[in-house]
């Protein structure tokens, strides 16, 4: 005897594929959640005692705390020891690794294993290059960015002096001398080299240039000594300096254009949702989201210089004579 099929007719099909299709993706929805929900994140930061560090990882912690099963801490100069690191992370196997500043950012890379890395607050990142599943938020600011402020802020300091390490700046250099072009500046290069003292090397620069830009380069700012002779020659010369952190505030910076350190730790906080919900991120590398924006108006007074005063209402701090 032939058996006989029920086969469901095709309205009763479609009528039922929206609420199936419903019934999948909140599964799906839910089991992506729990999964970050129970995810454990470890934090690796350089050295927590450092001001900006302990901001963005405090930033970082306030908003993905909610999001993830567990935090772990982990302070390199505290512990003073990789094999640590690389114990803690082969017992506790966390599904993403946070690291804060370059050193936390070389280790984790080197002891994880195929999970995802994030960084932040690490200099001129090109340096180390991009893994697979390397991710992170860029310690400066958009060239496009920087050069437009400089130019808005100090519209007559057209020409721009730079000095760099060409083993760790050149990339940036080139892009820079693109943007600095389409602003109507014009860029004054020096490249660092051994066989020249560097007074002699900014000197030369310094009679050149109306402003010395002084760029996150590890090659140039070695040590304090060298800092302090950069801004003692720029005194000297009479010729502001534009750089990208308040620290050099106290040395005499003029102006001062900065990635915001707390925004910095919630954009990585944002990144590391995403990446815990295997949901695909555009940008492994991204530009900080925030600006800081420091004016020391006595400094470019003492230097006769001059500053837009259209531009004061973008300016966050702005530093005048006592």
């Amino acid at each position: 005897m032939p058996m006989s099929y029920h086969i469901p007719c095709p309205s009763v099909i479609l009528k039922s594929l929206p609420r199936l299709l419903l019934t999948v993706w909140i599964s799906l929805f839910a089991n992506m959640a729990i999964a970050q929900a129970q995810a454990k994140i470890l934090i690796v930061n350089s050295d927590h005692s450092i001001d900006k560090y302990r901001q963005v990882q405090e930033a970082f912690k306030t908003q993905i705390t909610p999001y993830a099963g567990r935090v772990i801490d982990f302070d390199l100069q505290q512990s003073g020891s990789p094999e640590a690191l690389e114990k803690l992370i082969k017992d506790e196997k966390p599904d993403l690794i946070y690291s804060i500043g370059s050193q936390a950012y070389q280790l984790a890379t080197q002891l994880n294993g195929n999970n995802p890395v994030l960084f932040s607050s690490v200099i001129n990142w090109q340096r180390f290059g991009v893994h697979d599943n390397s991710y992170g938020v860029a310690n400066e600011l958009s060239l496009s960015q920087e050069l437009s402020l400089l130019r808005f802020v100090l519209p007559e300091q057209r020409r721009v002096g730079v000095i760099y390490a060409p083993q760790f700046s050149t990339e940036r250099i080139v892009e820079a001398r693109s943007q600095a072009k389409e602003l109507g500046l014009t860029l004054i290069e020096q490249t660092m080299d051994g066989d020249h003292p560097l007074q002699q090397q900014l000197d030369e620069l310094l009679d050149k240039c109306d402003i010395l830009w002084l760029i996150a380069d590890p090659g140039v700012l070695a040590d304090r000594a060298t800092v302090e002779k950069i801004f003692t020659l720029s005194n000297q010369h009479k010729k502001p300096v534009y750089t990208y952190s308040d620290a050099f505030m106290k040395q005499g910076a003029s102006l001062v254009v900065a990635a915001d350190t707390p925004t910095m730790g919630r954009q990585a906080a944002t990144m590391a949702q995403t990446l815990l919900l295997h949901e695909p991120i555009k940008d492994a590398v991204q530009t900080p989201a925030g600006s800081h924006i420091s004016l020391n108006a006595c400094q470019l007074g003492k230097l006769d210089a001059k500053y837009n005063a259209d531009a004061l209402d973008a300016v966050n701090q702005l530093l005048e004579c006592q």
